[in-house]
């Protein structure tokens, strides 16, 4: 029998690979129209080892610092590895005393360490949520790009 987190991972694969793309905006300076296509890179699915293209822009602005940017499609969170609802499962499931963060990672196939970090941001990140923001799970299409600037700047204000 597969564990529940596997099979989130799976379905949160399926939703990944629609890619499906927020509206584009600087986030630096905000501007909607002033960009251009500027390559892509690869990011991997949440789980296995497949890929998905993530486009790249950049901004023309010319008083814009920022040189190229991408908005990540839903589920994709910046620098973070693992998908929101993913974070705050294992969230639960660890404080809830439901699992070990040791049997979290084997279910996830990923390490020890990775996974007591994804405890630390999803606690953080839902302290955050409370505060600031509804689930922007729940309308993707519409809040998604918003939140995921937010979460940028509150998260890792010295990387923007």
């Amino acid at each position: 029998m597969s564990h529940p987190l596997s099979s989130m991972l799976e379905r949160v694969d399926e939703i990944a690979k629609q890619n499906f793309t927020p509206q584009v905006v600087c986030p630096t300076c905000g501007e909607r129209h002033c960009h251009i296509k500027h390559g892509f890179y690869r990011r991997y699915l949440f789980a296995g080892s497949d890929c998905v293209k993530i486009q790249r822009y950049r901004c023309l602005n010319s008083s814009c610092p920022r040189c190229t940017f991408s908005c990540l499609p839903h589920p994709f969170l910046p620098i973070v590895r693992l998908p929101l609802c993913v974070l705050f499962a294992i969230v639960d499931m660890v404080q809830n005393a439901q699992a070990t963060i040791a049997a979290v990672a084997r279910a996830c196939s990923r390490s020890w360490s990775t996974i007591r970090r994804a405890v630390g941001t999803g606690g953080k990140l839902r302290r955050w949520m409370r505060s600031e923001w509804a689930s922007p799970c729940l309308n993707p299409a519409r809040r998604w790009s918003a939140f995921t600037r937010a979460f940028s700047f509150a998260f890792f204000p010295g990387r923007f």
